[in-house]
């Protein structure tokens, strides 16, 4: 099974969705406002929990990107027919013209994915339990990843060397 490159793309942000979805039913204590750049430290063991998590995540990501594929196969689209139909879903301003029995089958394989992203949700959330992190705190490390390329770097050396 070959993921084009556009499908992926889409099949990675309708997870992250799901993702960013996850941080915000997530109990968010009351904070107040930070600066954007302040920095957020980081024990190089809490850094390897988050690094083990994050290969964990990988994988389900992975899990869900075959997974998702196969119900696009499924429903009997064309990659390329479901890329369009899922792009005009999500911005009004382009048109899909689909006929009745498209968009059927189109809202009953998003239904399917919706599902399925919330059992991956709860498998990413179990993961990162496991390594002994709270929700908040993966969040605030992989907002802080987002920015601090220190972080990043200490995050991708320690990968690597797990790699190794």
């Amino acid at each position: 099974m070959k993921l084009t490159g556009k499908l992926k793309a889409l099949l990675v942000c309708f997870l992250a969705t799901g993702a960013m979805a996850l941080a915000q039913t997530a109990p968010q204590p009351q904070q107040p406002q930070q600066p954007q750049q302040q920095k957020v430290e980081v024990s190089d063991d809490e850094l390897g929990k988050i690094a083990n998590a994050f290969e964990g995540i990988v994988d389900i990501n992975n899990k869900a990107q075959q997974e998702m594929v196969k119900v696009v196969e499924e429903s009997g689209f064309e990659i390329d027919r479901f890329n369009e139909l899922f792009e005009a879903s999500q911005d009004r301003a382009k048109e899909a013209d689909a006929s009745e029995e498209e968009k059927e089958k189109f809202g009953v394989a998003m239904n399917k994915m919706q599902e399925m992203q919330s059992g991956f949700q709860k498998e990413m959330e179990e993961i990162i339990k496991k390594e002994g992190i709270t929700l908040d705190r993966y969040q605030q490390v992989a907002m802080a990843l987002q920015t601090d390329t220190a972080l990043q770097q200490r995050l991708q050396s320690i990968l690597e060397k797990k790699q190794q």
